[in-house]
């Protein structure tokens, strides 16, 4: 029941990542386990059509409102004893002459291959999980919205498009995060890429 959460919509698929990307997501859920990750945007990019979402994403702790180039982040997944079903994770972007800006979530298998990713409010982002010559690919399919006892459906169209991650080995040591976001309309609206290493894992680390 405590398997990482990837690991649960992947099923056989698991063994077919890259012992890295396996290495960053072994995270299980209702343990102390915890990954810290540091490592470079080469860029954060939002389009000009981007910015009035982007707002509204502010409002509940989703996606990064700057642009920039060469950015440090630094990220941390764990888990929590007291809770089987989530991991969570904490990204920190450090833009040049600004305060570093926090992304804060967690991801929850839901069934099959999708899991989704939550932020503020019960708003999540629904996503299909699979591997592709070792790395891992996000593929959006829309967002779920719990509001009490209803949970609300919404396209990927409705906001900033269709989103694509992609986790890829590099080495034995570092990895490619690639993530993109399509319109049908408005066109790329968003994205980010960088390079990243795992610089520690262990309990003795968790919150």
């Amino acid at each position: 029941m405590n398997a990482p959460v990837i690991k649960r919509a992947l099923g056989s698929a698991w063994g077919e990542l890259h012992p890295l990307v396996r290495r960053h997501y072994d995270v299980r859920p209702g343990t102390e386990q915890r990954v810290t990750m540091r490592g470079t945007m080469d860029e954060v990019y939002h389009s000009t059509a981007a910015k009035p979402f982007l707002l509204l994403g502010r409002i509940f702790g989703a996606l990064v409102p700057y642009r920039g180039r060469n950015v440090p982040v630094e990220v941390h997944n764990w888990g929590r004893i007291e809770n089987t079903q989530d991991v969570f994770w904490h990204r920190t972007f450090s833009f040049p002459d600004r305060r570093p800006f926090v992304f804060s979530s967690r991801m929850v298998h839901i069934a099959g291959d999708e899991i989704v990713e939550y932020v503020r409010f019960g708003m999540g982002v629904r996503m299909r999980m699979s591997v592709r010559d070792g790395a891992l690919i996000f593929t959006g399919i829309g967002y779920r919205w719990n509001l009490g006892p209803f949970t609300l459906y919404l396209p990927s169209w409705l906001i900033l498009g269709h989103a694509v991650i992609e986790e890829r080995a590099l080495s034995d040591d570092e990895f490619l995060v690639d993530f993109k976001m399509e319109h049908p309309l408005l066109g790329r609206t968003f994205a980010y890429s960088g390079r990243f290493r795992i610089t520690g894992t262990g309990a003795e680390e968790s919150r």
